[in-house]
């Protein structure tokens, strides 16, 4: 029997292939650069040949990775078209499985959903929350909202809000530290958390500003908790605005004074482009954005 290399090495370097950036195949996957890099190892040592030329500020295919990308390519959307073609229908012709990662779907999705008429916009909600790449084929979920830089390969994608983050602490936090500019948080506790571990090194490298590696911080498993121990003045919190932007109208939260940056990301419902939900979902897709904020 021939021996395939494994899929998630293919996925991994298909997607570093159409990107040419580790950082933005995993920012599409939903993984660390690191579990992008490790993949793309695994299927160069599977072929024992180098698949890609690593400089030092650009990644470019070689010509076995080149000749590789495009039969993955092909061979993905073959896979995509069958699976669509055969997707069963869902249990109920109204019902919209949605998976959403837990803080959008606590902070910002669950206060607006009593405004959503099940019985005037045709479709009805089931929510499950995970921050974990979708996988359609296995016909969990019809749909999906996750933060992206760029739409996944097979599926359609309907943006809805900035996924632009911003510092964010209790008022009185603020009070008590100074804070007030990117220069200041380098020697505030930031609150960090597992799924965004390398957002606050990013933000300080974007503001042009230095922190000391070895200065306070607490971590979190999800930004929902970072947010309430922001809220409670423990420290600093990295968050899409859009999810903060309603402790902040209460007075509970307050931006930090900072330059601000172009958003890269953006919260979209995700979904196979053939899916035959595919209207209900876009119609999901335009009451997220009635509540989305002007602008965003």
């Amino acid at each position: 029997m021939r021996q395939l290399p494994p899929l998630n090495a293919l996925k991994a370097f298909d997607a570093a292939a159409r990107h040419l950036s580790f950082t933005k195949a995993a920012e599409e996957l939903c993984v660390t650069h690191g579990a992008v890099s490790r993949q793309v190892a695994a299927l160069e040592a599977h072929f024992r040949m180098v698949l890609f030329s690593r400089g030092p500020r650009a990644l470019t295919l070689t010509p076995e990775g080149a000749q590789l990308a495009q039969a993955v390519a092909r061979a993905f959307d073959i896979l995509f078209s069958a699976s669509d073609a055969l997707r069963p229908a869902n249990r109920s012709s109204s019902l919209l499985r949605v998976s959403v990662p837990p803080t959008l779907a606590m902070w910002w999705l669950m206060p607006r959903l009593g405004a959503l008429d099940n019985g005037q916009s045709g479709f009805r909600i089931e929510i499950s929350t995970s921050t974990d790449p979708v996988d359609f084929d296995e016909g969990q979920y019809d749909a999906a909202i996750r933060r992206i830089s760029a739409v996944p390969r097979g599926l359609h994608a309907e943006r809805f809000l900035d996924g632009r983050s911003v510092p964010v602490c209790s008022p009185q936090y603020r009070r008590r530290n100074e804070l007030d500019g990117p220069q200041d948080l380098a020697r505030a506790t930031l609150l960090v958390t597992r799924t965004e571990n390398r957002a606050w090194e990013a933000w300080f490298r974007a503001q042009r500003v230095r922190r000391d590696p070895e200065s306070a911080t607490k971590v979190f498993d999800q930004l929902y908790f970072a947010l309430v121990a922001a809220v409670d003045s423990l420290g600093v919190a990295l968050a899409p605005v859009a999810l903060a932007e309603e402790e902040v109208r209460k007075g509970n939260l307050c931006i930090v004074p900072h330059q601000s940056l172009q958003a890269r990301r953006a919260y979209a419902l995700l979904c196979p482009r053939s899916s035959p939900r595919l209207d209900l979902i876009q119609a999901f897709g335009g009451w997220l954005r009635s509540h989305a904020p002007a602008g965003r």
